[in-house]
């Protein structure tokens, strides 16, 4: 599904987003919407550096998201930012195979391991 950003007129298409509730749709063709919670973006060599800087301050206008996360490819390594109730946001990294962390704004917990279960670096 796209993703829209009215404030800042930005589309893309992330690699994983979680609504919750309905989708907040922007057109007739019903792919196109705008509240996201979650966003996950997989690195790759070449997306890793717009992914995690100009992209992320694109996300930072959509007033529903949550948490942006980034996992990247190429070595064991997730970047967790968490929107904090102030608009402010907290950066988590997580580096160890045997490292957990939680989405607390879907209720979910995700183990290192299991991300990258048959990834071979």
């Amino acid at each position: 599904m796209r993703l829209h950003i009215p404030k800042n007129t930005f589309y893309t298409y992330p690699d994983i987003t979680v609504y919750c509730g309905d989708p907040e749709l922007t057109d007739t063709h019903f792919d196109t919407a705008t509240n996201p919670t979650v966003v996950i973006a997989i690195l790759s060599p070449s997306t890793r550096n717009y992914d995690a800087g100009q992209k992320f301050m694109l996300y930072k206008e959509i007033p529903t998201l949550k948490d942006y996360i980034l996992v990247h490819s190429e070595k064991i390594f997730v970047q967790h930012n968490i929107r904090n109730a102030d608009s402010s946001w907290l950066q988590y990294d997580y580096k160890s195979i045997d490292d957990v962390f939680s989405i607390a704004s879907i209720d979910v917990t995700l183990h290192l391991q299991t991300i990258y279960e048959s990834v071979s670096f």
